[in-house]
């Protein structure tokens, strides 16, 4: 399976995604999580979601070691109080970091790639990772969380690094 990322202005990702159906499923969940995990990988990602490569469902990875950690259908049950401001990047909008403030843990249920309900709770940079993937399933993407000026900001830095970059 070769996936390709869609273009940030992409209207997928501004779109909620819907569930995976693993009584009729549109290919094989398997052979996506471990697709979705070899180009989040190769793209050098902590996550990726399935939207940010055109397809619509509820479906994300996260890297937790060298095996796929795939996450269909996620339901947030449970957030902490405690929330910390980082910056994030996101595959979708390369060399774009901004400031995203987050619970510090999340418990999140959700099916494995084999169908399997589970519950699992994530905390510190694992629960960040998992909430900004699970963003990109309500169709919200990060720039959406900092202020205009933080990110106007960001993409002028981002336009100069550019320009760097092509000289070299």
């Amino acid at each position: 399976m070769n996936l390709e990322f869609v273009p940030e202005t992409s209207p997928i990702l501004l779109q909620e995604c819907k569930e995976f159906d693993f009584n009729n499923p549109p290919f094989d969940p398997k052979e996506f999580a471990q697709a979705l995990h070899n180009k989040m990988v190769k793209s050098d990602g902590l996550g990726l979601s399935a939207n940010q490569v055109g397809q619509p469902y509820r479906v994300f990875v996260m890297r937790t070691g060298d095996e796929p950690y795939a996450i269909f259908n996620p339901k947030v049950v449970d957030v902490s109080d405690k929330e910390l401001s980082m910056k994030e990047g996101c595959l979708s909008f390369p060399l774009l970091y901004l400031s995203v403030k987050r619970p510090d843990s999340v418990r999140i249920r959700f099916q494995d790639e084999s169908g399997e309900t589970r519950t699992e709770k994530f905390i510190g940079m694992t629960a960040r990772i998992a909430l900004h993937e699970f963003d990109h399933m309500l169709g919200k993407v990060y720039t959406q969380k900092a202020s205009s000026y933080e990110t106007q900001r960001a993409i002028r830095k981002r336009t100069i690094l550019k320009r760097k970059v092509k000289k070299i």
